[in-house]
């Protein structure tokens, strides 16, 4: 896995953000969850209630859900109302960071839905992506003890990640 920092700066600050802008200083120290999605993907719709539902669950022991909207079309990418229209018809109560494709392809992030888990240190511990994302997600968070998922204490391997899904369908 890399071990590069959250690259939140990769983001436009002037109206780069829905719901609430994050500053890269509130993350310090806490576990990040970063929700790729797109507008147009049924698979990401699926998503959003177990999301919003790790929001109320995980975000009380530290957990920051911020969701990034992935747009490859300039003008959806400055049209704010209509992700915002989105982000309300789909009740996402999270930050959601509207991204023009350098932040995806910063982590090579190439299928749609997708997951990236930070830690505490705020280095890049976990990636999955694709159809199952959530229920492989699920996973890792559903045993949070205290502050943070067991998988942000260090990182976790492809190994370790195949077999926790596998145990927990």
């Amino acid at each position: 896995m890399a071990s590069t920092k959250i690259p939140l700066t990769l983001l436009d600050p002037d109206g780069g953000w829905v719901n609430a802008p994050v500053h890269v200083s509130e993350l310090d120290g806490l576990p990040v969850l970063l929700h790729f999605w797109t507008m147009d993907c049924e698979d990401c719709a699926k998503q959003f209630e177990a999301v919003n539902q790790w929001v109320v669950d995980y975000g009380p022991k530290g957990l920051k859900v911020i969701g990034v909207d992935v747009t490859h079309n300039e003008t959806e990418l400055r049209d704010t109302n209509k992700v915002e229209g989105f982000a309300r018809e789909h009740g996402l109560r999270y930050p959601i960071a509207m991204d023009d494709g350098s932040m995806a392809k910063a982590y090579g992030v190439d299928k749609h839905p997708a997951f990236l888990l930070f830690g505490t240190d705020g280095r890049l511990k976990n990636r999955i992506g694709g159809k199952d994302a959530v229920r492989r997600m699920r996973a890792l968070l559903k045993d949070l003890p205290g502050q943070e998922p067991p998988a942000l204490h260090g990182e976790v391997s492809r190994e370790q990640e195949d077999q926790v899904a596998a145990s927990n369908p």
